[in-house]
């Protein structure tokens, strides 16, 4: 009897072990799956409403935006996908983000993309152990920060 009290056991924690695996993955994996749904449909909402953007990106500083482009516009949208603000591509100057970064503020650009500042667009530049937003109208600075060696 107490062989199979033994084995009862061992089957009851193996069982046990089994369900703690599958609701932990569930709890991982699930609002992953959910997440990378809601990014897919927003996507899928800003190509229709843009015919042929490119380059969509993500920016994530005070809120999400989306950042993309067609061959005249550059375009930033809202987590919903409505168009916040556009810009002619002919305004688009890294080189002088990247001076103005170097120059007025000390810091040399390792990396340069655009992204949405508190409320404008701006060009966010990394390099230096920083990230600085600089206003894309304006180039004045809007935020700055050092960054932490893993990012």
């Amino acid at each position: 009897m107490k062989g199979l009290n033994r084995r009862f056991t061992a089957v009851l924690w193996i069982v046990l072990i089994l369900l703690i695996c599958t609701f932990w993955s569930l709890f991982i994996s699930g609002p992953n799956r959910v997440h990378e749904q809601v990014e897919a449909q927003n996507e899928a909402k800003i190509q229709k409403k843009v015919k042929g953007i490119q380059g969509l990106t993500t920016h994530v500083f005070d809120y999400k935006t989306y950042q993309g482009y067609t061959k005249k516009t550059l375009y930033w949208f809202n987590v919903k996908g409505n168009v916040i603000t556009t810009r002619k591509m002919s305004t688009l100057n890294y080189s002088k983000a990247k001076k103005v970064a170097k120059n007025k503020y000390g810091i040399k650009a390792d990396e340069i993309v655009l992204g949405y500042g508190y409320n404008n667009p701006c060009y966010v530049i990394m390099g230096d152990g920083s990230m600085i937003l600089i206003d894309y109208d304006t180039f004045v600075r809007v935020y700055e920060r050092g960054l932490s060696p893993n990012e």
